[in-house]
């Protein structure tokens, strides 16, 4: 018996090393080699192959948003839906662009597997006394109205200065109109709010009083007012995607058995028709004029539901992008992409005007989203790459190595791991690791995490 376990284990550890490696072997061969008119068939494998690795990486990960099940369905299925090139403007793929796609995805796994060999520490729960639970629960709870109060003051402070509120406004505005440098990451920290409140609900030990629920609703909704008087859909996306991730978080699935099915459709059933309708709501509601989408997106097919179109280039564009820069660049940054953020939030580009990185190379200035890669090749071309993958692959194994290690005497390390979570769901889509807006979340995160950190280990001698 023990040596069934035992074979069955080591046969385990053998697929999570080669099921990478083999999958973007064959999935750069099949995109390089397959003929165009045949180009479907590639995708049907690459979404087929997003799947079933999300469901292996699940199964061995024991959680419903392992890392590696989230960035597999993610950058896979992106690469199979933009491999059907629907739209005028997507251009077959280069050999750069198919190398870079597929090698991303293998290195960041084999990363991951990688640091699984370094010896970890474990914590005991029960170890926990009262008195330090209640202080992880009063931390908690104090720094929903302080999150919450900060950013709709720095809301309003924009909203005066920049005379208008994008909900309200009667004329065409993109969401980037609306900022004010420097006090826009702090508006935008609201959607930790919603976070923390589920921390604190998840975590005290007493039912809060009449008093804590009047505050922590106050909050919740200053925080849900400001991405829809902004009219952001990412940050309206967020107020839902980081409570849902630490609740799924918390659950263990040994086998794919155990999964709540019905309970898990429902919920995402009720979640992406809320989403849907917002986007829908808060596309309208920025006034482009009559036609203005459809002729962006210049789909081949120009009978193509306005939702379809959107949902389809929302995803397949930024890899657009990718390949049309691999196509048109003449010249790296050398690490101006990369480093902005320091840049941004240290303020040096006031002072240093020079250091402020090259606009990214656009099929269409209008379609502005980037996949994760974007920067690191922008900057450094393959080595870029390839070093940037083995970094987001430690990233993601190390801040999971935390939670599992922190997450009942430190909630927020749930937290960190949520936002990882989303950067490996929406790979497609942006920078991500090379924007400042980032760098500032996860920098609010440590504080908060110190901050519970802190008052946990208040009371010992």
């Amino acid at each position: 018996m023990e040596n069934g376990k035992e074979n069955k284990s080591t046969f385990r550890k053998g697929i999570v090393w080669i099921s990478p490696v083999t999958l973007a072997l064959i999935g750069a061969l099949l995109c390089k080699s397959v003929p165009d008119s045949l180009q479907w068939t590639v995708s049907i494998f690459l979404i087929a192959a997003a799947v079933l690795s999300c469901l292996f990486y699940i199964r061995i990960g024991e959680s419903l948003v392992d890392l590696r099940a989230l960035l597999s369905l993610s950058w896979l299925f992106g690469l199979g839906l933009a491999n059907l090139r629907l739209s005028n403007m997507h251009e077959p793929w280069s050999d750069t662009s198919i190398f870079c796609f597929f090698s991303f995805y293998a290195i960041v796994m084999l990363s991951y597997e990688a640091l699984r060999f370094i010896p970890k520490k474990t914590e005991d729960p029960s170890a926990l006394s009262k008195e330090e639970k209640d202080r992880i629960s009063r931390a908690l709870f104090r720094l929903v109205p302080i999150t919450s109060g900060i950013s709709f003051l720095c809301f309003c402070l924009e909203a005066i200065k920049l005379r208008y509120i994008p909900l309200f406004a009667t004329f065409t505005h993109a969401y980037n109109y609306f900022h004010v440098s420097g006090l826009h990451y702090f508006t935008f920290s609201s959607m930790f709010t919603h976070a923390l409140t589920v921390l604190y609900l998840l975590y005290t030990n007493s039912k809060p009083t009449l008093k804590q629920k009047r505050i922590l609703i106050v909050s919740n909704l200053f925080s849900l007012a400001i991405p829809i008087l902004c009219i952001s859909k990412l940050q309206f996306l967020l107020i839902f995607f980081y409570p849902v991730m630490i609740f799924l978080y918390r659950l263990r699935i040994r086998k794919l058995s155990d999964l709540p099915l019905k309970r898990i459709g429902i919920a995402a059933a009720c979640l992406t028709v809320a989403l849907l309708l917002a986007g829908v709501v808060f596309t309208a509601r920025r006034n482009y004029p009559e036609g203005y989408l459809e002729q962006i997106f210049d789909m081949k097919d120009p009978d193509t539901p306005a939702i379809g179109q959107i949902l389809y280039m929302y995803v397949s564009h930024n890899y657009a992008n990718f390949n049309h820069m691999t196509l048109t660049l003449t010249e790296h940054a050398h690490g101006l992409r990369s480093a902005f953020p320091l840049v941004a939030l240290t303020g040096l580009k006031f002072l240093a005007p020079s250091l402020a990185p090259p606009d990214p190379d656009l099929i269409k200035q209008e379609l502005s989203t980037l996949t994760v890669i974007y920067d690191a090749y922008y900057d450094f071309g393959i080595p870029g790459v390839v070093a940037f993958s083995i970094l987001v692959g430690l990233l993601f194994a190390g801040i999971t190595r935390l939670k599992n290690r922190k997450e009942s005497s430190n909630p927020i390390s749930l937290l960190m791991c949520a936002e990882l979570a989303l950067y490996a769901v929406l790979s497609f889509f942006d920078t991500w690791f090379s924007n400042p807006t980032v760098w500032f979340w996860f920098a609010i995160t440590i504080l908060m995490y110190i901050y519970v950190e802190y008052q946990r280990r208040r009371g010992r001698s």
